[in-house]
């Protein structure tokens, strides 16, 4: 029997491996195969919508999804509200939405609202203000907490993405924990591995440490929880996947109906 607290169980102390979902059907998978967490990301979601994730989809369309993989699974539920979808108030209004709906942590990236995807290149990477991103974390811990949840905030860095090293990561990070969250995602396009994992040793287990290692393919899980990272997770890998497939799939049908049409008398 399941912890009757999702948060609890995703902050249990000990390291963890979470999958990205986008719907009931790829909940039930990870649970299946008994990953720790889903990450119910705006990158998934939009990119299921035929989108780009660049903040077109709201949080309505995340809320669907996470109302459906409650409803699939209980497993925690990680959710990616973006830059938290407008000013301090918003946030507060989303967050409290999402802790209702069953949410166990939400993370809050340092984009400013017209984010794009970290994936993304060509973009000038612009971050807000620590002082403004701290506002937006605040609204979201008082919005948790007027849901009556034991929902996490978790802030997230994209300092790295943006160009500015190791040490402005760190700083920001610092000022965001020290203003209550929970926990910090730290993000980077380093093929490498060495900032993500550098960043991992200075941040001395401070609070729970989040990583989607996408581009690093290379590092192992063993690395990456040897420098301090806590939470790793698969955050597309399942969707890419399923998409290759799907192509592959629709080819054949698409090769068979023709095949059928030239037989045809």
């Amino acid at each position: 029997m399941s912890e009757p607290d999702p948060a609890g169980r995703l902050f249990s102390g000990r390291s963890q491996v979470g999958v990205g979902v986008y719907d009931g059907l790829s909940a039930l998978l990870a649970e299946k195969w008994r990953f720790d967490f889903v990450w119910v990301s705006s990158f998934c979601c939009s990119a299921a919508a035929g989108l780009p994730d660049a903040g077109i989809i709201g949080p309505e369309d995340i809320l669907t999804v996470v109302r459906c993989v409650r409803r699939s699974v209980d497993l925690p539920i990680v959710v990616d509200i973006d830059s938290g979808y407008g000013d301090a108030v918003k946030a507060f209004y989303v967050v409290e939405a999402m802790a209702r709906a069953g949410a166990a942590a939400l993370c809050i990236e340092d984009n400013p609202i017209s984010k794009r995807c970290s994936l993304y290149d060509g973009y000038d990477r612009a971050l807000v203000s620590i002082e403004e991103h701290i506002a937006r974390l605040r609204a979201a811990k008082a919005g948790a907490t007027k849901a009556g949840a034991a929902c996490r905030i978790i802030a997230r860095t994209e300092a790295l993405v943006a160009g500015k090293g190791v040490a402005e990561a760190l700083r920001r990070a610092t000022a965001y924990a020290d203003a209550g969250a929970d926990a910090v995602f730290i993000q980077s396009l380093d093929s490498t591995g060495k900032e993500v994992l550098s960043f991992g040793r200075e941040w001395h287990c401070r609070t729970p440490l989040f990583i989607a290692p996408t581009r690093l393919p290379q590092i192992t899980k063993k690395e990456f929880f040897a420098a301090g990272i806590s939470h790793t997770m698969f955050a597309n890998q399942g969707l890419r996947a399923v998409h290759a497939a799907m192509d592959r799939t629709s080819r054949i049908l698409a090769g068979q109906v023709e095949a059928d049409l030239l037989r045809t008398p």
